[in-house]
């Protein structure tokens, strides 16, 4: 069996519903597929996740993390980073990632650049478009995910959610 999954960190509701409007908004400006509104906090491990429940039941009263603070938009390079808003620094997040990269980096090496994706793909977004949003300042996450991320992103699932108490 072949496992390509990522650990997600999910916004609380009323932060996912605003950065699910974001990522409409450039899915259809730029033809692109939607996606739910993540930090990726490990990317793409070909192991099975299942054996890793116990460890994220552990560690999900972490993922309720609060105020990060959000950064101007931004475009990238990187089709996984089109177009995106950066993270500041938390404490909190640091955390939480820094203790599931010490359980994960058997597997693969991972670097954490913490962010929220607003628009996947292969193409040039224009500058004068990151600016067609007014994003909030600041973002708080409620709950982990294991989710399914094959290459094509309309492919994506949860395969286990881990909500925070």
């Amino acid at each position: 069996m072949s496992h390509n999954w990522s650990v997600w960190l999910l916004p609380k509701a009323e932060d996912k519903k605003i950065y699910a409007e974001y990522i409409t908004f450039y899915s259809k400006l730029y033809g692109t597929d939607k996606f739910l509104p993540h930090v990726t906090l490990f990317g793409r491990m070909k192991v099975n996740p299942k054996l890793f429940y116990s460890f994220f039941n552990k560690v999900k009263l972490q993922s309720k993390i609060k105020n990060v603070h959000t950064l101007a938009n931004k475009i990238g390079d990187s089709q996984w980073k089109k177009v995106h808003i950066p993270l500041s620094l938390n404490k909190n997040l640091l955390e939480l990632q820094n203790k599931i990269d010490k359980k994960f980096r058997k597997y693969r090496d991972y670097e954490f650049d913490p962010h929220v994706s607003l628009a996947y793909g292969n193409f040039i977004p224009n500058k004068k478009d990151i600016s067609l949003i007014s994003i909030v300042k600041k973002i708080s996450f409620s709950s982990l995910a294991i989710v399914n991320t094959p290459n094509e992103i309309k492919n994506w699932n949860i395969i286990q959610k881990f909500d925070s108490v």
